[in-house]
Parts: structure tokens; sequence; C-alpha cells
């Protein structure tokens, strides 16, 4: 399967986020549908950093929430 076909079988877009929580040294991620997905601390640093990037290059006007 390319990545067209992994990507046209998507359903809408998720308008909430995704839970996010630790376990055993690991970073789980609780999504729409019974997603879930575990990862290491180094894995989920790395998808944050994607994440935060293609929301910045997909909605370049929106303003982001401050942290902290």
């Amino acid at each position: 399967m390319n990545e067209d076909e992994q990507h046209s079988h998507a359903q809408s877009p998720q308008t909430k986020p995704g839970s996010v929580s630790t376990e055993n040294g690991q970073v789980m991620l609780d999504g729409p549908d019974g997603v879930a997905v575990a990862m290491t601390p180094e894995a989920a640093l790395e998808t944050g950093r994607r994440l935060i990037a293609a929301a910045e290059a997909a909605a370049p006007s929106a303003t982001m929430p401050a942290t902290g």
C-alpha cells in the first residue's frame, strides 16, 4: 500500500485531540475509535515534532495556544 492509498481511507478529520499518558516508561496515545498507540519516549518526542510541523503547515495562520 502506498502513501496515497493509506491516506485515502481516512475518515473525517478529528476535531478533538487525543489523550496522552505515561505507563511503565512508555507514552500512551489514545485516539478515536479505539485507536491506541504505545511509544518509547524518543518516538513520542519525534512524533510530537512531526505533528506540530504538519499542523503548522496545514494551517499557517492558525494561532497556536500558549503552553506552560
